[in-house]
């Protein structure tokens, strides 16, 4: 079981990481803006190659940080709520130094593993995630916020 000192540090953890992943959104959508100005008007097919596969990679890290932010607020929620560092395919305590190392996850490490393997997808309630994005973020592609 967690400490109220542990807890705080994993809360802080949390906050922090969060904010750090939506400034990054924040400047992968302005990146994705410039590149669809220039992709309008690309000097040759090789600007316009490099410009697609750019953009197809800052979709794929979009994806993986608003996957990550869902998780993240998900973990918050459980901190208000008390059930915060229990496995949630076994029921134990997650360890604190798991913790410490990944704060958004739901599952021992032998536990993630079995989870994968079983194909046990996160869910969230249905308010947990729009609920906590910050006013000017407005989120343009229905698979990102599919769980």
């Amino acid at each position: 079981m967690l400490t109220p000192e542990q807890l705080a540090t994993l809360k802080e953890k949390l906050e922090q990481e969060k904010e750090k992943l939506l400034e990054r959104f924040r400047k992968i959508e302005d990146t994705q803006s410039r590149i669809g100005e220039q992709i309008r008007e690309p000097g040759d097919q090789e600007d316009l190659s490099q410009m697609t596969y750019t953009q197809e990679i800052l979709d794929n890290l979009s994806a993986r940080e608003m996957f990550v932010i869902k998780e993240i607020d998900y973990a918050l929620q459980k901190i208000q709520s008390g059930t915060y560092g229990v496995c949630e395919y076994c029921g134990e305590y997650i360890e604190y130094e798991r913790l410490l190392a990944i704060p958004w996850t739901r599952y021992h490490s032998h536990c993630a593993e079995k989870a994968e393997e079983e194909g046990i997808v996160p869910t969230y309630t249905p308010m947990i995630f729009e609920s906590t994005l910050p006013e000017e973020m407005e989120i343009q592609r229905e698979d990102i916020t599919e769980a």
